[in-house]
């Protein structure tokens, strides 16, 4: 049995990097303040590890969210704040639309009011905040191409190299990488016929 107080909360991050990283205790502890100030009971809990452009309906943890909610009644989902409902805005207000027309109230603790009213000021808000997070995970990726083809440039020089001769930058250590005195070894083994 529920009562009118009781939700669910919904967390991403949108990588397996970020699994361990501050993202979810940051997101739940954001989200825990909202669901205490306002008296709701937290009665589920979901992670998903999925990119934020990713469709909400294909996210596996936000679909069983969905599925139990219908089982137990609960119609409030809480998550910290837009960017983790989606960082694409197009996804984020045809997920709202979606939701809200099946009765369900999506809550950002982050920005409560943002998703509660569809009044003209809240959807302008909300979608300028989608569109801050949507450039913001462009700039993010692009900010982090650049760092490769520059690490991958500077590792080239300095004769950190993959098997085809570019400039490394991501990808498992090579041996020699972890113990560069194996490299002498193996060049004395190689003009002797021998491997190791």
């Amino acid at each position: 049995m529920t009562t009118n107080k009781d939700c669910l909360i919904y967390m991403r991050t949108s990588t397996l990097t970020n699994k361990d990283g501050d993202s979810v205790h940051r997101q739940k502890s954001s989200i825990m303040k909202w669901v205490k100030s306002n008296g709701y009971s937290v009665k589920g809990e979901y992670w998903d590890i999925e990119s934020g452009k990713m469709d909400t309906m294909v996210r596996p943890e936000f679909m069983r969210m969905i599925s139990d909610s219908e089982i137990l009644g609960i119609k409030v989902l809480v998550f910290s704040d837009q960017s983790r409902l989606s960082r694409d805005i197009i996804v984020q207000e045809s997920t709202y639309r979606l939701l809200s027309s099946r009765g369900y109230s999506l809550i950002s603790s982050e920005n409560p009011d943002s998703f509660l009213s569809d009044s003209p000021t809240n959807s302008l808000i909300r979608q300028i905040m989608g569109s801050f997070s949507e450039f913001d995970r462009s700039s993010t990726v692009h900010k982090l191409k650049v760092s490769r083809i520059r690490k991958r440039e500077s590792n080239y020089k300095i004769g950190k190299v993959t098997r085809n001769r570019t400039g490394k930058c991501e990808g498992s250590k090579r041996i020699l990488e972890i113990h560069p005195q194996l490299e002498s070894l193996i060049l004395k083994l190689r003009r002797k016929g021998l491997s190791l």
